[in-house]
């Protein structure tokens, strides 16, 4: 009798590890199926509900892709943009007229000694309230950013700049806060594509234009440019080129970017998405590039 109670002992226990094997095997490959599903779906820009609910925070995806992301950082192709030349683009934009500026020196100078010393400890302390003049806060739900710059006091609580986004698929844009480092005019981007005015948010999340699919700037990806407003990348910031190019001249490295979710788009709305029209024969520009053979432009004068 105690053989036979041994022995379905045996069975039993047998039997129980097998069936733990074969659950542990099941959650187990049943994680990889998701984990393929997500990348599949975040390189092709599919938009699955299940996994919306499924991905958490972060996204499954997000650090694997940033370091797909930061191996691209040494590719030759790369072209970076100095702080140096960032800030001759600001000064030529905003470059008053000499003429004036000299007359209202000249009438400074009048003023006397004592409000001349006033003056300048003001622009003292205005270049130190300064230094980094914007705060970039992504909404990462609304998929739009709205810019502040600073009040008398140097708090940043003056809504400056609104621009529509593209944020990750899947929450792969992480949540937090972050300062911009790196600038290119041009960079290599995983999937073999390019960006316009990237900027380093954090890791391998930047800033930058809709891709390309050459390095060229009527080589535009339509399709994804008319995803702007919307959840569509593996996890950095998709922006207009005129709004790439502004934070990359305007925001010095060191600038604050908070990424955070918010059902209120911010104090200056979303934006309006531009749509282009993919049967159009200027479908490989973007309609905000700045450059004077962008023929979007031509047809904006002549409207």
């Amino acid at each position: 009798m105690k053989k036979e109670n041994s022995g379905k002992n045996i069975i039993r226990q047998v039997l129980e590890g097998r069936a733990a094997r074969i659950c542990a095997g099941t959650v187990a490959a049943f994680l990889c199926a998701l984990t393929v599903l997500e990348f599949a779906a975040l390189r092709y820009e599919w938009e699955l509900p299940v996994l919306q609910a499924l991905s958490g925070d972060n996204g499954f995806w997000s650090e694997e892709y940033q370091r797909e992301e930061l191996a691209l950082d040494d590719s030759t192709e790369n072209e970076v943009l100095e702080e140096t030349e960032c800030r001759e683009e600001t000064a030529g934009a905003d470059q008053t007229d000499i003429g004036e500026t000299e007359s209202m020196n000249a009438q400074t100078d009048t003023e006397g000694a004592d409000s001349g010393k006033e003056q300048t400890e003001e622009n003292e302390a205005a270049e130190e309230i300064s230094e980094f003049p914007y705060y970039i806060c992504i909404n990462r739900k609304q998929n739009c950013i709205t810019v502040y710059t600073q009040d008398e006091t140097g708090a940043y609580t003056v809504p400056y700049k609104a621009m529509i986004c593209s944020t990750g698929l899947y929450n792969a844009t992480p949540r937090g806060v972050y300062q911009i480092s790196t600038k290119y005019r041009w960079r290599k981007l995983y999937g073999n594509v390019y960006g316009q005015y990237a900027t380093r948010i954090h890791g391998g999340v930047l800033f930058h234009s809709v891709p390309y699919y050459r390095k060229a700037q009527n080589a535009l990806c339509t399709e994804k440019y008319n995803k702007l407003g919307q959840q569509a990348s593996m996890g950095c910031v998709r922006l207009t080129v005129e709004d790439a190019k502004w934070i990359a001249e305007n925001c010095p490295a060191g600038t604050t970017v908070e990424i955070y979710d918010d059902d209120d788009p911010g104090p200056l709305g979303k934006p309006e998405a531009i749509k282009i029209d993919t049967d159009n024969p200027n479908k490989g520009w973007d309609p905000t590039d700045p450059d004077e053979e962008n023929p979007w432009q031509e047809l904006s004068e002549d409207a």
